[in-house]
């Protein structure tokens, strides 16, 4: 099946996508490699687009500096995967975490293709961009959960909705915790004042 086939199925039909992807059967460090990879590529597509329209000063000093943000794109796409991975072990899940991986890396990178539409049509139509962001972020919410079904054998997408809502909060928990040892609050104050 040729990518264009597998994004479109992957839109139609999240569980049947997820079964392909999931035969293609990739070693653990072509998956890692895959990681650095599409950070690299949502590097790149976020600068690009900061040059378009710029963020915000505080995010500027993250989106402004590609290394950083590398490393931040990939550690959070880490952290993610682990995040669901262990929460679905907890809730019942069987699969494993080249599964999870797997499915999430062709997430990501559907995602960085339909980034590079948006950035397009930023130039060309920035209205049309305001109705595809929106598009992305449902239709991404809509595949994240049947990938997560599929990647840990839950058979419930409810229990899915569960996985990923569960394991937003323990990321965004660790998260917390671990800025909160640095030295880094919420308004971006140090505690110690």
């Amino acid at each position: 099946m040729s990518f264009p086939d597998l994004a479109v199925l992957t839109l139609r039909d999240p569980k049947s996508a997820a079964q392909v992807v999931l035969s293609w059967n990739l070693p653990r460090e072509a998956l890692w490699t895959a990681i650095a990879l599409i950070s690299v590529v949502v590097t790149i597509l976020s600068t690009l687009s900061n040059m378009i329209i710029p963020v915000p000063p505080p995010l500027n000093g993250i989106v402004g500096n590609p290394f950083l943000y590398c490393a931040i794109a990939a550690g959070g796409f880490i952290a993610t995967v682990y995040a669901i991975y262990w929460t679905g072990r907890i809730l019942g899940g069987e699969g494993s975490i080249e599964d999870m991986m797997i499915l999430l890396l062709w997430l990501q990178a559907l995602r960085a293709g339909a980034q590079v539409v948006v950035l397009i049509s930023l130039i060309l139509a920035p209205v049309l961009a305001s109705f595809l962001v929106l598009f992305i972020g449902v239709a991404t919410l809509w595949v994240f959960v049947h990938f997560i079904n599929a990647g840990l054998r839950l058979n419930s997408l409810l229990r899915a909705v569960g996985v990923l809502f569960l394991g937003a909060v323990a990321l965004m928990a660790i998260l917390t915790f671990l800025l909160s040892m640095i030295g880094v609050s919420a308004v971006g104050v140090p505690l110690n004042v």
